[in-house]
Protein backbone atom coordinates (compact mmCIF):
# COMPACT_ATOMS: atom_id res chain seq x y z
CA UNK A 1 0.00 0.00 0.00
CA UNK A 2 1.40 3.25 -0.67
CA UNK A 3 1.08 5.77 1.72
CA UNK A 4 -1.11 8.53 1.52
CA UNK A 5 0.79 11.55 2.36
CA UNK A 6 5.10 11.77 2.67
CA UNK A 7 6.33 14.22 4.35
CA UNK A 8 10.11 13.73 5.34
CA UNK A 9 10.38 10.61 6.36
CA UNK A 10 7.06 10.39 7.95
CA UNK A 11 4.56 8.45 6.22
CA UNK A 12 0.73 8.66 6.55
CA UNK A 13 -1.44 5.43 6.06
CA UNK A 14 -5.20 5.73 5.29
CA UNK A 15 -6.64 2.53 6.00
CA UNK A 16 -7.94 0.08 8.51
CA UNK A 17 -5.42 -0.26 11.37
CA UNK A 18 -5.81 -3.79 11.65
CA UNK A 19 -5.67 -4.78 8.00
CA UNK A 20 -2.49 -2.75 7.52
CA UNK A 21 -0.84 -4.08 10.59
CA UNK A 22 -0.99 -7.41 9.44
CA UNK A 23 0.51 -6.53 6.32
CA UNK A 24 3.28 -5.15 7.91
CA UNK A 25 6.67 -8.07 8.17
CA UNK A 26 7.65 -9.18 11.31
CA UNK A 27 9.90 -7.35 14.07
CA UNK A 28 9.43 -3.99 11.43
CA UNK A 29 8.19 -1.44 14.10
CA UNK A 30 10.12 -0.40 16.91
CA UNK A 31 7.35 1.68 18.88
CA UNK A 32 3.35 2.50 18.76
CA UNK A 33 2.08 5.72 20.34
CA UNK A 34 -2.25 5.38 19.59
CA UNK A 35 -4.60 7.38 20.92
CA UNK A 36 -7.79 5.15 19.56
CA UNK A 37 -11.22 5.06 20.65
CA UNK A 38 -12.13 4.59 24.14
CA UNK A 39 -15.44 2.80 23.38
CA UNK A 40 -17.03 0.98 20.32
CA UNK A 41 -20.65 1.84 20.61
CA UNK A 42 -20.31 5.66 19.47
CA UNK A 43 -19.12 4.96 15.81
CA UNK A 44 -21.84 3.06 15.20
CA UNK A 45 -24.02 4.22 12.36
CA UNK A 46 -27.18 5.19 15.06
CA UNK A 47 -25.13 6.62 17.20
CA UNK A 48 -23.45 8.96 14.42
CA UNK A 49 -26.40 9.93 13.22
CA UNK A 50 -27.58 10.99 17.07
CA UNK A 51 -24.38 12.96 16.89
CA UNK A 52 -24.81 14.61 14.60
CA UNK A 53 -28.60 15.40 14.70
CA UNK A 54 -27.45 17.08 18.43
CA UNK A 55 -29.79 15.27 20.88
CA UNK A 56 -29.36 11.53 22.31
CA UNK A 57 -27.46 8.82 22.40
CA UNK A 58 -23.85 8.45 23.97
CA UNK A 59 -22.71 11.37 22.76
CA UNK A 60 -22.92 14.94 24.50
CA UNK A 61 -22.62 18.02 23.30
CA UNK A 62 -21.04 20.87 25.08
CA UNK A 63 -21.96 24.53 25.59
CA UNK A 64 -20.19 26.93 23.66
CA UNK A 65 -17.53 28.64 25.57
CA UNK A 66 -15.81 31.77 24.56
CA UNK A 67 -17.37 32.06 21.17
CA UNK A 68 -15.39 28.82 20.91
CA UNK A 69 -18.39 25.47 19.62
CA UNK A 70 -16.42 22.62 21.39
CA UNK A 71 -16.64 18.74 19.77
CA UNK A 72 -18.89 15.98 21.10
CA UNK A 73 -17.44 14.14 23.47
CA UNK A 74 -19.17 10.34 24.29
CA UNK A 75 -20.27 9.20 27.66
CA UNK A 76 -18.43 6.26 28.92
CA UNK A 77 -20.62 5.95 32.05
CA UNK A 78 -23.01 4.91 29.55
CA UNK A 79 -21.60 1.20 28.41
CA UNK A 80 -23.06 -1.97 28.94
CA UNK A 81 -21.33 -4.86 29.97
CA UNK A 82 -21.92 -5.78 26.55
CA UNK A 83 -19.88 -2.71 25.17
CA UNK A 84 -17.48 -3.39 27.77
CA UNK A 85 -16.91 -7.04 26.23
CA UNK A 86 -16.79 -5.80 22.92
CA UNK A 87 -13.78 -3.08 23.93
CA UNK A 88 -12.47 -5.61 25.38
CA UNK A 89 -12.25 -8.16 22.68
CA UNK A 90 -11.47 -5.02 20.77
CA UNK A 91 -8.36 -4.46 22.16
CA UNK A 92 -7.06 -7.93 22.61
CA UNK A 93 -7.66 -8.04 18.98
CA UNK A 94 -5.41 -5.28 17.89
CA UNK A 95 -2.61 -6.21 20.40
CA UNK A 96 -2.64 -9.83 19.50
CA UNK A 97 -2.21 -8.54 16.06
CA UNK A 98 0.56 -5.82 16.29
CA UNK A 99 2.75 -8.25 18.68
CA UNK A 100 4.08 -10.08 15.94
CA UNK A 101 4.86 -6.64 14.00
CA UNK A 102 7.10 -5.25 16.85
CA UNK A 103 10.69 -5.80 17.44
CA UNK A 104 11.47 -7.31 20.48
CA UNK A 105 11.41 -4.79 23.19
CA UNK A 106 9.11 -2.36 21.69
CA UNK A 107 6.84 -0.42 23.12
CA UNK A 108 3.45 0.69 23.43
CA UNK A 109 1.68 3.79 24.83
CA UNK A 110 -1.65 3.75 24.44
CA UNK A 111 -4.29 6.61 25.58
CA UNK A 112 -7.10 5.73 27.89
CA UNK A 113 -9.14 6.93 30.40
CA UNK A 114 -9.40 6.06 34.18
CA UNK A 115 -13.04 4.36 33.38
CA UNK A 116 -11.81 2.05 31.31
CA UNK A 117 -7.91 1.68 31.87
CA UNK A 118 -8.05 -1.27 33.63
CA UNK A 119 -10.33 -3.14 30.83
CA UNK A 120 -7.62 -1.86 28.13
CA UNK A 121 -4.59 -2.97 30.01
CA UNK A 122 -5.86 -6.52 30.54
CA UNK A 123 -6.79 -7.16 27.43
CA UNK A 124 -3.24 -6.26 25.88
CA UNK A 125 -1.44 -7.96 28.65
CA UNK A 126 -3.62 -11.44 27.86
CA UNK A 127 -2.34 -10.88 24.11
CA UNK A 128 1.52 -11.27 25.11
CA UNK A 129 2.62 -7.63 26.47
CA UNK A 130 4.39 -6.89 29.54
CA UNK A 131 2.98 -3.59 31.23
CA UNK A 132 5.33 -1.22 32.18
CA UNK A 133 3.35 1.48 33.90
CA UNK A 134 1.51 4.60 33.06
CA UNK A 135 2.47 8.13 32.01
CA UNK A 136 0.07 10.47 33.11
CA UNK A 137 -1.43 13.58 31.09
CA UNK A 138 -2.90 16.14 33.62
CA UNK A 139 -5.80 17.75 32.01
CA UNK A 140 -8.55 19.68 33.42
CA UNK A 141 -11.98 19.34 32.18
CA UNK A 142 -14.68 21.89 31.64
CA UNK A 143 -17.00 19.68 33.19
CA UNK A 144 -17.64 16.92 35.67
CA UNK A 145 -18.13 16.01 39.09
CA UNK A 146 -21.73 16.68 38.39
CA UNK A 147 -24.62 16.28 41.05
CA UNK A 148 -27.13 13.41 40.69
CA UNK A 149 -29.23 14.24 37.54
CA UNK A 150 -33.21 15.07 37.73
CA UNK A 151 -32.03 15.52 41.94
CA UNK A 152 -29.47 18.70 41.68
CA UNK A 153 -31.11 20.67 44.35
CA UNK A 154 -31.69 17.90 46.12
CA UNK A 155 -28.78 16.50 46.20
CA UNK A 156 -26.63 19.77 45.81
CA UNK A 157 -23.44 18.73 47.76
CA UNK A 158 -23.19 15.33 46.18
CA UNK A 159 -20.89 14.41 42.95
CA UNK A 160 -21.49 10.96 41.31
CA UNK A 161 -17.89 11.08 40.35
CA UNK A 162 -14.71 13.17 40.77
CA UNK A 163 -14.17 15.44 38.08
CA UNK A 164 -11.08 14.24 35.45
CA UNK A 165 -8.11 15.79 36.41
CA UNK A 166 -6.01 13.14 34.61
CA UNK A 167 -5.46 10.79 31.92
CA UNK A 168 -3.62 7.42 31.43
CA UNK A 169 -0.97 6.74 28.86
CA UNK A 170 -0.82 2.84 29.41
CA UNK A 171 2.66 1.37 28.85
CA UNK A 172 3.26 -1.99 27.77
CA UNK A 173 6.56 -3.89 26.34
CA UNK A 174 6.97 -6.75 23.83
CA UNK A 175 9.36 -8.85 25.83
CA UNK A 176 12.66 -8.87 25.19
CA UNK A 177 15.14 -11.37 23.25
CA UNK A 178 17.29 -12.01 26.57
CA UNK A 179 18.78 -9.16 28.68
CA UNK A 180 17.88 -5.76 27.91
CA UNK A 181 21.29 -4.66 27.06
CA UNK A 182 21.62 -7.42 24.27
CA UNK A 183 18.12 -6.37 23.13
CA UNK A 184 19.29 -2.57 22.76
CA UNK A 185 22.44 -3.75 21.39
CA UNK A 186 20.66 -5.77 19.05
CA UNK A 187 16.96 -3.78 18.04
CA UNK A 188 17.59 -0.53 19.45
CA UNK A 189 14.57 -1.05 21.72
CA UNK A 190 13.93 -2.46 25.58
CA UNK A 191 14.40 0.52 27.35
CA UNK A 192 13.06 4.58 27.30
CA UNK A 193 15.02 7.20 26.36
CA UNK A 194 16.33 9.23 29.75
CA UNK A 195 15.60 13.27 29.66
CA UNK A 196 19.20 13.09 31.09
CA UNK A 197 21.83 11.45 32.49
CA UNK A 198 20.52 11.76 35.74
CA UNK A 199 16.88 12.74 34.61
CA UNK A 200 15.03 9.01 34.06
CA UNK A 201 12.35 9.23 32.12
CA UNK A 202 8.96 9.92 33.75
Amino acid sequence: MKPAVTVGRARLFRADCMKWLKDQPEKSLHAVVTDPPYGLVEYTEREQTKMRNGRGGVWRIPPNFDGHQRSPLPRFTTLSERDLASLDRFFNEFAAILLPALVPGAHVIVASNPLVSYLVANAIVRAGFERRGEVVRLVMTMRGGDRPKGAHEEFSEVSVMPRSMWEPWLLFRKPCEGRVQDNLRKWKTGGLRRRSENGPFG
